[in-house]
């Protein structure tokens, strides 16, 4: 809220505690690595959750509809929401989409670009007093230098007690688990990717999150609008060659779009398009440093707006099969040869929880 002071994070402590009737508090720590601001109400809900659930954006921001849809799968009672980046100064560009949602009590955004700042006391409070954690755009390298802070447990007990958590762009690169591009080496091209699938840019991280409907999952962002088909290949040539599994996944989600999970693990696409990709085949490409990306039969999954997935029972059909040899591919990677194909479906009554 414009005109609003600026706190020390002491004083942001006084507020909470204090719980002022203000609709926007801010705070800042004096050397402005760490800020928080709220918009809404100053005090928590408290909602009843019957979550857990992902929201998953292939570009940075969340989209009011599908956000709104997600948050109705966690609770029926309106909800407390923090937003964290690691990039930019930029405060409440999320928020103020997220808090004029009718089922949304507040907004805070967090912004950390101190590594240490990510075991802050009340950072640390004020994600686990809320019932969804959404990580922002940015650069996922700055994400990942949360990983061994107490940061990422605390948005794990969010999800444990059944609320929600994703992110788009930067935020979701760092949701898979089976390995994170991190991108600490800056950014790779599809054709980078696949005619050099060792080279320094192609760096991993290990896993920040488990979400079990991301097993074996690598996450990737802007899909088809950068054409990161090529380089999610690679990725998962990688993770076979490596050894780290024998069925290696992607989801690589396009601008506009969002996938939502459910807690049974049932994904539903909105927006614009997504692909699931996996690479089964141990034996193939990627083991030489030296040569590029051969491996045929990549099994792909087109998923347009409304269509569904199956993250916890992984379907067996409805994919189209893409062979790469020496970096090319054998056929427009993404368009399935003969359009109207179905998805295999889930069993409905199944309950769990990723």
């Amino acid at each position: 809220m414009p005109g609003l002071p600026s706190f020390t994070r002491c004083s942001l402590r006084w507020l909470l505690c204090a719980g002022l009737s203000l609709s926007a508090w801010s705070a800042q720590a004096a050397d402005g690595a760490l800020a928080m601001h709220r918009l809404g109400a100053s005090e928590n809900a408290g909602a009843q959750l019957h979550g857990p659930a992902l929201y998953l954006k292939g570009d940075g921001p969340p989209e009011a509809a599908s956000f709104a849809a997600f948050l109705h799968q966690l609770s029926d009672d309106r909800l407390d929401v923090v937003v964290l980046g690691a990039s930019y100064p930029n405060w409440e560009g999320e928020c103020r989409t997220i808090a004029a949602l009718d089922q949304v009590n507040s907004c805070t955004t967090i912004v950390i670009r101190d590594p240490q700042e990510a075991s802050d006391p009340a950072v640390l409070d004020t994600i686990r007093h809320a019932e969804v954690v959404y990580f922002r755009g940015g650069d996922q390298c700055n994400f990942m230098q949360w990983r061994d802070s107490p940061l990422p447990a605390a948005v794990r007990q969010v999800v444990q007690r059944g609320g929600g958590t994703g992110g788009g762009s930067a935020g979701l690169a760092i949701q898979g688990s089976l390995a994170v591009y991190d991108g600490c080496q800056g950014s790779v091209s599809s054709s980078t990717a696949l005619a050099e699938p060792y080279q320094d840019s192609v760096s991993f991280s290990e896993h920040m999150f488990d979400w079990s409907a991301l097993h074996d999952t690598l996450t990737d962002s802007h899909f088809v609008k950068r054409d990161r088909m090529g380089r999610l290949m690679a990725f998962l040539c990688r993770q076979l060659a490596s050894g780290r599994t024998g069925q290696a996944w992607g989801l690589g989600i396009n601008e506009g779009t969002a996938v939502l999970i459910d807690r049974d693990g049932l994904g539903t696409v909105y927006g614009d398009t997504a692909y699931m990709v996996l690479a089964d085949r141990p034996d193939d490409g990627c083991h030489s440093d030296s040569e590029p990306v051969s491996y045929a039969g990549y099994k792909v999954w087109r998923l347009d707006a409304g269509q569904r997935f199956d993250f916890a029972q992984r379907p067996r059909s409805g994919y189209y099969r893409v062979d790469v040899d020496q970096g090319a591919f054998s056929s427009d990677p993404y368009e399935a040869p003969e359009r109207g194909h179905t998805l295999a479906m889930r069993t409905p009554d199944r309950r769990g929880g990723f």
